[in-house]
Order: structure tokens, then sequence, then C-alpha cells
């Protein structure tokens, strides 16, 4: 019987423009997905039928195991990109599902239902998370509970570092066995969200790849307890899986089989060319259709506790079944964004090549952003003005000159390195990028003018002073670095310093305004 792989259920943490931009185009392709939100949505005014109530309560949603549906809200899309062959008329959706993300609304909606207080246990398979950095940690903790080993996390943010941050703070770092699967996404399409209104107001691409490091080249850590047989909730293992364990078992989905490359010899013309890998289905059929267990064995006590990760699923039986999980999981994530592929220019590519992409990237915004911020200034004002552009010149060569000492850059391929990181290409990203936005304010900016507290700085800037400490740490341990001596992030530290300092200021003004 050959039976295709079903759509996975996303759900997506924030729902703001690049959320919601991807929650348009997966109702497009019939993708199901669920959006978190912090406050309860306006509800579409949409009459109950005759003699029937209007209830608050979540309901069963029987197509879907363990699945709860809300009183559903409304998105509409209004595309900007391209007026000359588009209606800016909202497209609108209806019966968009979502969930609360903080208990307060539990409680100001659903009384703590006992339907909803068992399903909202309920696992994540799949979650797509475009939240600010600065927000993600603080957000994800909130679902910790509902993720498993197994999870897909998609990551589309900007900057860098936010995955480590967050293996950190859930206790991930050097856990194998509880490390869900990380993909993470490099967007530049331009969208804004306006009350229930996704505005598509410039079209990009998007970069996708699952993400690996040497933490995954080990076998999985996890605490052998006991030889006994394992109860719920319990932090041991079973002799089986610590049996496979011993052995040294691999439970890290073999990237290289699922995304493969075509080789070709190449000309000295086309050298420079990127190589697109092809989704390659698993051979496997237990692979393709091992059950996602759905139990939910924590109390719903222990939902927003620290609890121990493992005391929220029952364990895998065996390293063979979890990798049978994650390798379903992960595949079914890119097969579906591997649909959107024309409607959002987005192209699966491995992990070397998307970690080039970033870096590229990271530099164009830690050179742009804080120059734009702490001048309040458009793209086109900085690089029209020569002082400006020269400022993100030398900021450009700082972080430049950081990143070639780094093990991330060391570790990518020479071609990838010559077609975006040489100086001269950043340089010429950097300002290419700016002449064809010049009306547009950067993100950090935007937050700024919004009166938001925090900002996206730490992942652009900050990640450059991270990367340089540790390249300082591994020179004093021995290691060869490019050049004579460690480049310290003298630049980046002063506009790190002083774009935080804006932003306390504008707080603490703020602050006194309303007093």
């Amino acid at each position: 019987m050959n039976r295709a792989i079903h759509h996975p259920r996303f759900h997506i943490l924030g729902p703001g423009g690049i959320g919601s931009l991807c929650a348009y185009y997966f109702h497009q392709h019939n993708i199901p997905f669920t959006l978190f939100h912090r406050k309860a949505p306006p509800f579409p005014p949409t009459p109950p039928p005759r003699g029937s109530r209007q209830s608050k309560s979540p309901s069963i949603d029987s197509s879907t195991t363990g699945h709860v549906a809300y009183p559903p809200t409304t998105l509409k899309y209004m595309n900007l990109t391209a007026l000359d062959t588009a209606s800016v008329a909202p497209q609108s959706i209806d019966g968009i599902e979502w969930e609360p993300l903080y208990p307060i609304i539990d409680k100001e909606l659903f009384g703590y239902d006992p339907i909803y207080n068992d399903l909202s246990r309920s696992p994540i398979h799949q979650l797509l998370v475009t939240t600010k950095t600065y927000q993600t940690v603080e957000a994800l903790s909130k679902i910790r509970h509902r993720l498993r080993p197994w999870t897909t996390i998609v990551l589309m943010q900007n900057g860098m570092g936010v995955r480590e941050e967050i293996c950190e703070s859930m206790g991930w770092t050097d856990n194998d066995w509880e490390r869900p699967n990380f993909v993470q996404g490099v967007i530049s399409h331009g969208a804004q969200k306006n009350g229930d209104t996704i505005i598509h107001t410039g079209k990009g691409l998007v970069w996708l790849a699952p993400v690996l490091d040497a933490v995954q080249s080990r076998r999985p850590k996890r605490p052998l307890a006991s030889t006994s047989p394992v109860p719920r909730g319990s932090s041991g293992v079973s002799p089986t899986l610590e049996a496979f364990l011993a052995q040294g078992s691999k439970t890290i989905p073999d990237v290289n089989a699922m995304l493969q490359v075509q080789e070709t010899s190449n000309s000295d013309e086309d050298s420079l060319e990127m190589k697109f890998p092809t989704l390659v289905r698993p051979a496997s059929k237990d692979v393709r259709y091992a059950p996602y267990p759905y139990d939910t064995p924590a109390t719903l006590s222990a939902r927003f506790s620290d609890r121990p990760f493992s005391d929220f699923y029952t364990p895998p039986s065996s390293a063979e079944e979890l990798l049978a999980l994650r390798t379903r999981s992960l595949y079914e994530t890119l097969l579906a964004f591997q649909q959107l592929s024309d409607d959002m220019s987005l192209t699966l590519i491995r992990p070397d090549q998307l970690l080039a992409i970033q870096l590229s990237k990271l530099i164009v915004n830690a050179s742009v952003n804080p120059i734009a911020t702490l001048l309040e200034s458009t793209n086109g004002e900085i690089v029209d003005n020569k002082e400006t552009l020269q400022a993100v010149k030398e900021l450009l060569e700082e972080s430049h000159a950081i990143m070639v000492q780094s093990p991330e850059y060391k570790a990518l391929d020479e071609r990838l390195k010559s077609r975006f990181l040489t100086l001269d290409a950043l340089t010429k990203t950097t300002i290419g990028i700016m002449e064809a936005t010049k009306q547009n304010r950067c993100s950090t900016l935007q937050d700024y003018l919004n009166g938001s507290t925090q900002c996206e700085i730490d992942y652009m800037n900050g990640y450059f002073v991270k990367m340089a400490a540790r390249n300082a740490a591994s020179a004093q341990a021995g290691d060869k670095l490019e050049g004579q001596r460690p480049v310290e992030a003298k630049l980046n530290k002063i506009v790190v310093e002083k774009v935080k300092e804006k932003f306390a200021t504008a707080a603490a003004s703020r602050s006194s305004t309303e007093k």
C-alpha cells in the first residue's frame, strides 16, 4: 500500500509579520497550522447558528489526535509586492486556529476547562519560531512541556546565537538524547502586521537548512540511572536503550542522505555556483510511518514549572525509535516548506551553505543597523552620505576580521568563502542592499521607533563581541589564528553599548512622561 506522508501541523510562535506571512502560504497549500497568541485575537463577527449557544470553551478536533480547537479568528493578506499585477484588496482567511501562550488567557477564556487542561499539554511535532530573538527563550519556556526530543524547531529570525541560547536554557547543550531537531532559515521578505492584516511589502528570498554542529557528531548523552523498566516520567532508561547507548547508536537524522547534492565537474567559470540539494524521502517505511506518541505524562501543575524536560514525555523504547521519529519529523518539515518554494522563493540548502549565508547577512545587519539606529536614518540616508557610509565600512571590516579567525568560518568550503564572505563580496552586498532599499528603516530602528524596550543588537554586533572573545580564548589555548593576533571587537562593543543606551534612555523618558 503506497501512502503519502500527511501534512504535519505547524505551531507558529510569533504571529507577527513573518510568522503570519508563512501562515498565509501554509493555508494556500493546505498545510495545517496553529498560531500562538499572547492575548486573545478578535473573533470574526459571525453570529452563531440559530438555536445554538456560542461557547468559549475549546473543542476536540477529531481529525487530529490530541488537537484542540479554540474559537477561530481571521487573517487577511495584502500584497504590495507587485502592484502592477496584483490587487491591493486584502484576501481574507477565516477560521484560523490559535492557542493561548500565557496562563492568564487560559483562566480568562476557558476557566481551566478539563478538556483544555488535558489537550493544552499535547505534543508539538513541528514548531516555527519567528519571534524577536530576545523574546525566544521566554516564549519557548511557556510551551516547553509540549516539546519532545523528536520535535523539529524552525528558527526564522535575525542575528545568530539564539539556538545556542535556547539549548543552554533548556538543558540541551550537551544532551543529544533530548535536544530536538533544529532547522534555521534566512529570510529577506518584507512583511508587516497591522491588526489582523499581514502586509507583504517586499518580495525576497528564503534559505532553509537543518542545523548540525560538533555536538551532534557524538553519541547521545543521558544518565544511565538503572537497568529496571522505565516508569512514566522517570529519568532512567530501559535496558534495551542502555544497550543501544553503550554501543554508540546514533539518534541524529542523516542530513546528507536526506539532502543529496548531484556532483558534477565544474569549469573555472562556474566554480562558485551553488549546487542545491534535492530532498530525498527516507527509504524505510518504519521511518516514514513512525507513529508520533501523543501521551501527556506530566501533570497540569507541572506545566509552568522547572521540572526536568524528561518528565514531560515517555522516553522512546530504543535509539532506533528515536531516530525514526526525528527523521520523520525533519523530513515532513522540509517537505512542507519545499511546497512554498515558488510562492516565497524558498530554497532548501545544506547546513554549510546556510552558515555562509547567515554569516553574510549577520555582517550586513551588524554594519548597517547600529549606524542607522543611532542616527535614526533610512538606508538611503546612510549610503548617500560619505561619512556614514565610511562608518558602515569600518564596522564591516572589523566584523570581517573577527569572522575569518572563527571556527565557523574555518569549517566552510573555500568556494562558499569566496562567493559570500570575502571583504569585497560583503562590501558589495551591503552597499547593494542599502541602494535597493533606500526608503527602508532597519529592523532595529523600527523597534526603537515603535517604543520597544529591547532590541536584537546582542544577536548582531553582540555576536561578534562573543566571537572575538572565543577567538582570543582559542589563541591562548594554542590554536593558530588567521593573522598575527586575535582581533578585538572595539567598534562592535561601542555600538552595542550606544544602541542599548539609546533604547534605555527612550524607555526612561517614556516612563517619566507617563507618570
